[in-house]
């Protein structure tokens, strides 16, 4: 579904609204992002000017009496960004990153200006000694931006509804074609050629079919055989750039790794717990303890995830941990795959799901209790 320029242009105004409300609050004279083409931090940058960065990285920057700016690499990065992003075009330009920002912190006014750095652990050292081209303050605006952002708007639940819908595609296409005699490698290749082919704009296809089946990881030329478990992980980004992510084990046959399935069923039941507390007035770190509960209480062992959030990048820097005390408020995104193993075996399952004022909703809620083939197939025409 298009997004209209009127959609769009609110959106920005939104988001221009709460850079404003920083600077304002905290004294700043600007704010300062730097991105790269990497999934996972593309945030800043992207959320500011509605631009994916294509390769290599770009930079954004912010003051209280000016629309922002964006500068990227190449001439050709420009007249592309120009076309998507909801910045004025005159305020895209492609330069070198150092240089560029050296100007823009040359042209601020203050004597000793205060200087809002998103990630500055982030920032490589080349344009952090341009930033620090005069005595300036870095002031680290990660957790107060991260946090003004979970409350998603409509445009943003919209994009990662859509996102949600063509995961769950790519799940009912993987179902139709995984058989036997087949490598890891053709069924996430077929995978990410449906993502692609429906709208996605960046992917993060990871499986796993060997004990622990718990770790996943990049796809091998290892061949599928009647006897496995195939877990399948889509994380991807739909049009817009916004992501969601569904976790889904697949039995080729019914009664195999029997261990495995009674993980599963612990952690259907982790996942409900952890959604019971995925509700205004709680924290991050009560979902993450609710999951935690129930998995200790079932003498099973943490792997390494709970999940995280989603959005605009892939984890939208949100850890599902029990140290996150991030307050939870309505339209927040956390997918939660928990990740359990016994000294057997394990396994990863997960949903995307999304908060209200009352219960959560769950964005990819399709085949959450049909783990075996054959009837997977049976509800897939």
């Amino acid at each position: 579904m298009g997004i209209s320029k009127e959609v769009l242009a609110a959106e920005y105004e939104r988001r221009l609204g709460i850079f404003r409300k920083i600077m304002a609050k905290d004294g700043l004279d600007a704010l300062f992002f730097t991105s790269t083409a990497q999934q996972a931090y593309q945030m800043g940058c992207k959320w500011l000017s509605n631009y994916t960065l294509t390769t290599r990285r770009d930079i954004a920057y912010v003051t209280p009496d000016d629309e922002p700016y964006l500068y990227v690499p190449t001439g050709g990065q420009a007249v592309g960004a120009r076309k998507v992003s909801w910045l004025p075009a005159d305020h895209i330009q492609a330069d070198e990153l150092d240089v560029a920002t050296a100007k823009f912190v040359q042209g601020l006014k203050a004597a000793r200006p205060r200087i809002g750095v998103y990630e500055p652990r982030e920032v490589p050292t080349y344009i952090w000694n341009a930033l620090n081209c005069r005595d300036i303050e870095v002031v680290d605006i990660t957790l107060e931006l991260t946090t003004e952002r979970q409350n998603k708007s409509e445009y943003e639940l919209d994009r990662i509804k859509e996102a949600s819908r063509i995961a769950i595609g790519s799940v009912e296409h993987v179902v139709r074609n995984i058989a036997p005699g087949k490598t890891d490698r053709e069924m996430v290749g077929l995978a990410e050629g449906y993502v692609r082919a429906h709208g996605g704009e960046d992917t993060l296809i990871l499986i796993r079919a060997q004990k622990p089946h718990t770790f996943i990881a990049r796809a091998t030329d290892r061949v599928i055989t009647e006897e496995d478990l195939f877990i399948y992980s889509v994380e991807m980004a739909g049009p817009g750039g916004y992501w969601t992510q569904c976790v889904r084990p697949i039995f080729m046959k019914k009664g195999n790794h029997p261990e495995a399935y009674r993980i599963l069923q612990i952690i259907h039941e982790a996942e409900a717990a952890g959604a019971a507390k995925f509700m205004p007035g709680n924290r991050v770190c009560d979902v993450a303890a609710a999951i935690e509960e129930v998995v200790f209480r079932n003498n099973l062992k943490m792997g390494v995830w709970s999940g995280h959030g989603m959005g605009a990048d892939l984890g939208d820097c949100v850890d599902i941990g029990t140290s996150n005390t991030m307050e939870i408020v309505p339209n927040m995104i956390l997918t939660l795959h928990p990740s359990v193993m016994s000294d057997e075996d394990g396994l990863l399952y997960g949903n995307t799901w999304m908060s209200t004022e009352g219960a959560p909703v769950c964005l990819t809620p399709d085949y959450a209790d049909v783990h075996y083939l054959d009837d997977l197939r049976a509800l897939i025409k």
